[in-house]
């Protein structure tokens, strides 16, 4: 058995709460599309939109695994090229509006009891590993695209704080000596990134840092995103519901996971490693 407890802003969040943003933010996708020309499939099946309104979340989810599977990466890029070109802009206008200023920051905290640091760091390498658009949509139904490689570098095509289109972003590793702020004490492991647009290598501003800190029974994370202030405050407060939902369902697939001991013992070694540098 685990436990897996969220606040924002000092507010407890139920899970519950969280798989009701996630259904609102599959609806939103099938919309979308359904507007693009797209049919999408469960098991081999087509299904109109109203039959994908319908379905409960689990089925939502194998369903628009199962369609992006189809449609491809390079499918995916094509079919959203003009709402990336517009996002392109927005994220261009907000860092240059936000030149010299400091960062907003926003936060999701999370305790978990059963689920530890260890499990997710499987997790992660599984998804690296898998680097599929189905791994990535199951994870949050606005992941339209996910590239990675060994360094840790994510280029991805998500609506980023819920916030209007979706847009296409190269999410590259931070060093602590570029970090937003300076991390908690005690923390065990930090993973940090700068974001820039993958179309032209723009710096948007916009940074995450999560820290994990592994406990008795489990861990402790806070999930950090840094925004261009000149981007809608609404950005901050959607991307903390976009946290929610996808770490959520990754802490869900980190439960199932057990590494062994020799696993075990190279993630001590890494964590070790990473401290001291």
């Amino acid at each position: 058995m685990f436990e897996i407890h969220f606040t924002v802003d000092g507010h407890a969040v139920s899970e519950a709460q969280i798989h009701q943003v996630e259904l609102s933010r599959y609806h939103h996708v099938f919309k979308l599309l359904n507007q693009k020309g797209v049919t999408a499939t469960l098991k081999g099946q087509d299904q109109r939109l109203d039959q994908l309104l319908a379905l409960p979340l689990a089925d939502a989810k194998d369903a628009l695994a199962e369609t992006k599977e189809a449609i491809g990466k390079p499918g995916m890029l094509e079919l959203l090229k003009s709402e990336l070109a517009q996002a392109d802009r927005r994220w261009t206008d907000y860092a240059r509006e936000s030149a010299g200023q400091p960062l907003r920051a926003a936060y999701v905290e999370a305790e978990t009891k059963g689920i530890d640091l260890y499990q997710f760091m499987l997790f992660s390498q599984q998804m690296l590993k898998e680097n599929s658009l189905a791994f990535a949509s199951k994870l949050h139904p606005e992941h339209y695209y996910f590239d990675a490689d060994r360094s840790g570098r994510q280029v991805i095509v998500e609506t980023f704080g819920m916030y209007k289109g979706p847009a296409y972003l190269d999410l590259r590793p931070s060093q602590a000596d570029t970090y937003p702020v300076a991390p908690d004490a005690g923390v065990d492991l930090v993973m940090a990134g700068k974001t820039y647009l993958a179309s032209s290598e723009l710096d948007t501003q916009l940074m995450a840092m999560h820290q994990l800190t592994q406990t008795a029974d489990g861990m402790k994370i806070k999930l950090g995103v840094f925004l261009p202030v000149a981007a809608p405050e609404e950005i901050a407060t959607g991307h903390q519901q976009h946290l929610l939902v996808e770490f959520n369902n990754a802490l869900h697939i980190a439960a199932d996971l057990h590494p062994n001991l020799v696993q075990k013992q190279a993630m001590k070694l890494a964590l070790k490693k990473m401290k001291k540098d």
